[in-house]
């Protein structure tokens, strides 16, 4: 054989050796090909096998209980009087005999006016006196001697009537020394500048030396009654109409055991004050200015701890919303359109349900309107509703503990 044609034969053997080899790899890739219907290579287990199962979701039960009703606002204190401590006569201040800034009880001397040109004055008040005594003493006498004449025509009638006009003089210059004397002594007692009620007192506004008068230079000091003092607070007109057509309606009433409501109030550093307070005050107008109306409660201050001037946070009890529907507050959403809540019925489905909202409550919160009770809210598990409509996994929430109500 030639060597061409030993060429030619190895190449003829070798393409059937490599026919032979893919004939038999189409052959396994048969045996080995999925049934028909299964899943292609490569997805195995990880790969969809239906819709998922519905979410896990806590419900709870739409209640209807009486729950104690408390508004909430920032107030500011104020003393119960204050009084501006003034001069009432021309002098130079001779003493002052207060420490400034300390709680004084009333009728404590505070100042002292230099009095010496009073007492003056008062001793020529009282010699004025006398000298009027004196002189309607003259005239009475003389008055009696003419009437004593028993013997008709040995005196003037005009005579009697003369002497009796001079008694009737002398008594009236009688009654003026005595009032000048008087108002001579009322000005020596306003030299002593005393306390006109019992409170602290502020920095003294003249010092010793300085000349007052009874007008634009007689301001001394300022004095303040911090027992009972006062707590001022702004209701706006619209929760105050809210407020007033809550109880005219019955559906907010003064809770048993309560005659009228209550204030408590929380100081800036968060404790409670011990005693309780009382409305003494209703302003009659709204102020223009702020749309609001001013409320005032009083309360005891024994210890001195509220000072005027301390904002505080304003707790107005004693009232109660009988028959009121309650949801717990972690099963409200929001949304631009309001709040709503996602209500499960007998179908086990989410149904959207858009609710009108009160004031929070402990842990619970007021509806007002879109919900009766003894409906299932979600409570739990709300990130997990996709969609209104959704099929859902309900389980009872554990009961919760009630309010504490108002006291």
């Amino acid at each position: 054989m030639g060597p061409r044609k030993s060429v030619l034969a190895i190449t003829l053997l070798a393409g059937l050796a490599v026919g032979a080899l893919l004939a038999q790899g189409v052959v396994r890739a048969a045996s080995e090909a999925p049934p028909k219907g299964a899943p292609p290579a490569g997805l195995g287990k990880a790969g969809p096998s239906g819709p998922p199962p519905p979410p896990d979701v806590t419900l709870a039960t739409v209640e209807q209980k009486t729950v104690p009703v408390e508004y909430e606002y920032v107030g500011v204190s104020q003393a119960s009087k204050t009084v501006e401590v003034r001069s009432r006569v021309l002098g130079f201040l001779e003493t002052r005999d207060f420490q400034e800034g300390a709680y004084i009880a009333q009728g404590t001397r505070l100042f002292t006016i230099d009095p010496r040109s009073f007492k003056a004055d008062l001793q020529i008040s009282q010699a004025q006196v006398e000298q009027a005594q004196s002189g309607l003493k003259l005239a009475q006498q003389e008055v009696k001697r003419l009437q004593a004449v028993r013997d008709p025509g040995s005196i003037a009638q005009a005579d009697l009537d003369q002497k009796l006009a001079a008694e009737a003089n002398a008594a009236a210059l009688l009654r003026l020394a005595k009032a000048q004397m008087a108002k001579t002594e009322l000005d020596l007692s306003y030299t002593e500048i005393v306390a006109p009620l019992t409170g602290y007192i502020g920095k003294a506004l003249k010092e010793i030396g300085s000349f007052v008068d009874s007008g634009q230079n007689s301001l001394l000091a300022v004095m303040q009654q911090v027992d009972p003092i006062y707590v001022s607070f702004q209701v706006s007109e619209k929760e105050y109409l809210a407020a007033r057509g809550a109880t005219d309606k019955g559906t907010v009433v003064l809770a048993a055991g309560n005659t009228e409501p209550y204030i408590e109030i929380t100081l800036l550093d968060g404790s409670t004050y011990s005693s309780r307070g009382k409305l003494n005050f209703e302003n009659a107008n709204v102020n223009l200015q702020t749309g609001t109306v001013e409320l005032r409660g009083t309360f005891d201050n024994p210890e001195k701890r509220v000072k005027p001037g301390q904002f505080v946070k304003v707790h107005v009890r004693g009232w109660e919303r009988p028959n009121t529907v309650v949801v717990p507050q972690r099963a409200v959403s929001q949304s631009p359109k309001g709040a709503f809540v996602y209500v499960v019925g007998d179908d086990k489905k989410a149904e959207r349900r858009v609710v009108t909202m009160g004031s929070w409550v402990g842990q619970d919160w007021i509806v007002l309107d879109g919900l009766k009770p003894g409906e299932q809210v979600i409570v739990d598990g709300l990130a997990k509703i996709m969609m209104p409509g959704m099929p859902v996994n309900p389980t009872p929430a554990a009961p919760a503990a009630e309010p504490a109500k108002a006291q």
